[in-house]
């Protein structure tokens, strides 16, 4: 996904890359989340551990 400052060159237009985005956006909760980032704990995360073979 683009940075947001370049979603204008993904619709074409800066104008109606503003409006897309509000009419997405329009009826929308955020929700702020603490703790840390499951993305940064470490390179490990999403791999596939390796296969147990009873040694």
């Amino acid at each position: 996904m683009p940075a947001p400052d370049r979603w204008g060159e993904v619709f074409g237009d800066d104008t109606v890359a503003a409006a897309v985005i509000d009419r997405l956006v329009h009826h929308a909760e955020v929700i702020s989340l603490k703790g840390d980032s499951y993305r940064m704990r470490g390179p490990d995360l999403g791999r596939t551990p390796p296969a147990n073979t009873g040694e």
